[in-house]
């Protein structure tokens, strides 16, 4: 075990093609020799649901949305070939280059595979994405999707490889099937050694983190997820936002509205039982199409909502079966765990009562309020003990069932402090903002529709440096414009993402937003409010009509109008702060009453 990645060994039989025998399928899917835990042999009661879901996996495992460059190593070889002016250094220092960031050197580094746990109750499969993007974890339940033969609970793992996927493809409803999931025996396979790169496991302990948050939940039917896809399909968005947003209003059907032709899709599930009205938007829409195979077998899809920036959790009920999809709220990669898991650390930890929690847990599965029935503890108590298990891998967090179940991610437990920050860059931000004074906003500016504008100044006591750093954050949360003062950005840019001032800087960005957000419900804290721009959005059948009213010192700009992008203006400037800020919150006011329904949080970067 190291401090940058995870050393995993697996050994798996090569696949097998099933044997079908008039009505019978049996398939054999083999799991992992050396931590060979679980066992199942099992007759399908659903084998066409099993084969979609458990291809919709496969599909979710393979999904990379990462930016990679093409290889012009063949190109440079044929200029040689035809005497054209090219050195043979230029061509032998690409391909080195390529072949050591994408060829096999780089291979050693590889994502965990998929995550088979067997018990009684079922059996849970759970796939992270390449590139952190997506989670997904599918639950068959003992009795209902399968009937089990032999049993043996524990935990394994498994690989979705295309052979594989080939012969899950052929189950057929009309006829027997049965799967065995056996492991590898001594002999069958070689041997793998790999690593798991520890940002890897942070971001699936973040994941999971974040769904133990509060979350805004609703119900739609399949046909309004349908309706989604179909009209992205038929669509191309050629500018941004890209989002999808939800307006949830208390006693209505939920609303799906798609940016930016603020197209509304009216649901036709239940009403939203939420007590505040709220818009919360989403992005990663054209990552659901994963889920187009499955919504033909779904009775309802639930989808649970945590905030700007954090992951969107979609549940399909499939009867005797569950998927449990988890889009990642980020779309600039670099970003990915520096503002918005901030809140998601576990802090101090009882290790007394995080043993207690363990204990229990292993025994079976159990919610927050169990949890604290057993234990005599406070949910507030409990809540560290869980994020401190669930980060190590150790705890998985049902969604569906809000339960808590014991799942050990490796066979070994990672040190925590391997995984507190996501790299060496992240530390050195943490460390910037633990010393006072050495972070500073001089500026947030609002551009309406072009985002966000950050900037600041950074002081480094240890290496006696200051910097100056901006940045812009456009209304898709992406980083359109940067700059600082720091040698790594004079060096290349953002081409190797964001730097320690600005990870810091934008951290501090977050922290001070969270903070004027809880205090402004008091007077005292709407003194602190000196700039900060609420969007307030009113729908009726004739079209819907948005404000935009922002505070910048002594200054109130008010923006109105159907639609984001096309919308009047109004300036108005006082001769002192407290002026403009009580003229600032009189208009929150007027327009909440008027039944405006607040959506600042939705455009939150």
């Amino acid at each position: 075990m190291t401090s940058q990645a995870a050393e995993v060994r697996v050994r798996y039989a090569p696949a097998t093609d099933p044997v079908a025998e008039g009505d019978a399928f049996r398939l054999r899917i083999p799991t992992d020799g050396i931590r060979a835990e679980c066992s199942l042999v099992a007759q399908l009661e659903r084998p066409g649901v099993v084969r979609d879901a458990l291809l919709t996996m496969g599909e979710i495992l393979t999904s990379d949305l990462r930016f990679r460059p093409r290889s012009r190593a063949d190109y440079l070889a044929y200029l040689l070939a035809q005497g054209k002016r090219v050195s043979q250094e230029v061509w032998n220092a690409q391909r080195d280059f390529l072949a050591s960031k994408y060829g096999e050197a780089a291979q050693e580094e590889a994502p965990l595979d998929p995550v088979l746990a067997i018990d009684e109750r079922g059996l849970s499969l759970e796939v992270f994405s390449t590139d952190e993007s997506a989670y997904a974890r599918l639950w068959l339940k003992a009795g209902g999707s399968y009937r089990a033969d032999q049993l043996t609970p524990g935990t394994s793992h498994l690989r979705l490889g295309p052979r594989l996927l080939a012969a899950l493809s052929r189950l057929r409803s009309y006829r027997s099937s049965t799967l065995e999931l056996t492991p590898s025996e001594q002999g069958e396979g070689d041997e793998q050694r790999f690593l798991v790169p520890m940002r890897w496991i942070r971001a699936f302990g973040q994941v999971q983190s974040a769904s133990t948050l509060p979350l805004r939940s609703f119900t739609l039917a399949p046909i309004d997820l349908y309706n989604v896809l179909l009209t992205l399909r038929q669509k191309r968005a050629r500018k941004s936002p890209r989002a999808l947003r939800y307006e949830l209003v208390p006693g209505e059907r939920p609303r799906l509205v798609l940016e930016p032709w603020e197209q509304v899709i009216e649901s036709t599930g239940a009403e939203y039982e939420g007590a505040m009205p709220m818009v919360v938007r989403t992005w990663g829409r054209n990552r659901l199409s994963v889920l187009a195979r499955l919504l033909p077998h779904a009775r309802s899809v639930t989808i649970h909502l945590v905030g700007p920036g954090l992951p969107a959790f979609y549940v399909l009920d499939l009867g005797d079966a569950e998927l449990t999809l988890a889009l990642s709220g980020w779309t600039d990669a670099g970003w990915a765990g520096i503002a918005t898991f901030d809140l998601l650390d576990a802090g101090e930890v009882d290790e007394v009562l995080a043993r207690k929690v363990l204990g229990l847990l292993q025994q079976a599965p159990l919610t927050m309020e169990e949890l604290a029935e057993k234990t005599g503890r406070a949910s507030t108590e409990l809540r560290p003990a869980l994020l401190h298990h669930i980060q190590r891998g150790l705890v998985l967090h049902d969604v569906a069932g809000r339960r808590f179940v014991h799942r050990p991610l490796l066979a070994t437990p990672p040190d925590p402090e391997a995984l507190r920050f996501r790299d060496a860059r992240e530390a050195e931000a943490h460390r910037l903002l633990d010393t006072e004074g050495a972070v500073r906003l001089t500026r947030v500016h609002d551009l309406g529709a072009e985002g966000t504008k950050i900037e600041g100044e950074v002081d480094d006591p240890q290496a006696h440096r200051s910097y100056k750093t901006s940045f812009t954050i456009d209304r898709e949360g992406r980083t359109v414009d940067a700059s600082c003062t720091s040698p790594q950005f004079r060096r290349s840019g953002l081409r190797e993402g964001p730097t320690v001032p600005m990870m810091a800087l934008r951290l501090l960005y977050a922290r001070q937003r969270a903070e004027l957000e809880r205090a402004r419900s008091t007077e005292e804290g709407r003194r602190l409010i000196r700039a900060e721009t609420r969007t307030f959005v009113r729908r009726g059948r004739s079209g819907s009509l948005t404000y935009r009213v922002s505070l910048d010192h002594r200054q109130v700009t008010v923006r109105w109008g159907p639609h984001p992008d096309r919308m009047r203006m109004q300036r108005l400037l006082f001769l002192t702060p407290e002026e403009a800020s009580t003229e600032y919150f009189g208009r929150l006011e007027t327009l909440s009453t008027k039944g405006f329904i607040d959506a600042s949080a939705a455009e939150s970067p």
